[in-house]
């Protein structure tokens, strides 16, 4: 008996009954040549008005794992009905599936807290790192949409935080954090893990680079910054894309979350030659300076 079909596989309540689809079944179990008297009779278990409430979805509650474990057991062709899928209409999951689905829900809130709280950091570095240069600065949860020209295509503007320097060009500067949370663990070393990431990343910011290419007007006032933690990650992500030249500002920032500090910054190449320095590379200021 496989899996789907074993009577003594644990079942819990886990969600609303789909009437129609016990009445399906009940009627596909019956079959075409029984009464729902007789089909009753067979089960054993209720009577024929029990079944027409089920078929007429009348039920107000989850039918008995015995009565559907009867039904399947009487069918007429008990080989065509999925103890499974049944129970699963009867709102009923797996133990164990829905166990699972606990642990994967409670990983996903652990990611996106570990990810925010990643967040948190590299903006407190990077706003530390402007601050002890004497700039001025204004920072966003995220790029101020309303405050820049719409896509004509669509296309949307990932950002996961943003800052206004005063004095400096483009208006904006806008940060897409990539931070993995727990794969962070795994060995950077290893270019299959490097090139799945690489693919992950270009296919998430796909829209940034198309608004590069179709229309640069929508960023004239941003400048795109992509932030790593990891540095093999980021020297390979800053090798692919120092080969080509774009239309608008955009660089490559690496973090070391350990050190608190900026790395390096990588200003990519433009179509225009236009050379700007990185705000990274200005002097320190001493502690007992004023800062403004």
């Amino acid at each position: 008996m496989s899996e789907r079909n074993d009577f003594n596989r644990e079942y819990i309540e886990a969600l609303v009954p789909d009437k129609m689809r016990l009445a399906m079944y009940v009627n596909q179990a019956k079959g075409l040549e029984r009464t729902m008297a007789e089909f009753a009779e067979d089960c054993g278990m209720v009577s024929a008005s029990t079944f027409s409430r089920i078929v007429n979805c009348k039920i107000t509650k989850p039918l008995a794992v015995e009565l559907i474990q009867s039904i399947v057991r009487n069918a007429v062709n008990p080989d065509k009905i999925d103890y499974e899928d049944f129970m699963r209409a009867n709102g009923m999951l797996p133990k164990d599936e829905q166990e699972h689905r606990m642990k994967m829900d409670e990983d996903s809130r652990k990611e996106s807290e570990d990810r925010k709280n990643a967040e948190r950091a590299i903006r407190n570095i990077i706003a530390d790192e402007l601050y002890d240069r004497g700039l001025m600065l204004r920072f966003y949860p995220r790029l101020p949409l309303d405050e820049v020209p719409k896509s004509s295509y669509g296309l949307h503007q990932y950002s996961s935080f943003a800052v206004h320097l005063q004095g400096y060009e483009p208006l904006y500067w806008n940060f897409i954090v990539n931070f993995f949370g727990e794969d962070s663990k795994l060995d950077w070393s290893n270019e299959n893990i490097i090139t799945g990431h690489i693919r992950w990343l270009m296919d998430d910011c796909v829209h940034v680079f198309l608004k590069d290419v179709w229309e640069p007007d929508t960023l004239k006032d941003i400048k795109n910054t992509f932030v790593f933690t990891e540095e093999h990650l980021f020297n390979a992500f800053s090798d692919m894309v120092m080969k080509q030249k774009f239309n608008t500002h955009m660089s490559v920032v690496l973090v070391d979350m350990g050190k608190n500090k900026v790395v390096t910054e990588k200003i990519l190449p433009r179509h225009d030659k236009k050379k700007i320095k990185s705000v990274f590379d200005l002097e320190v200021r001493n502690e007992n300076d004023d800062y403004f």
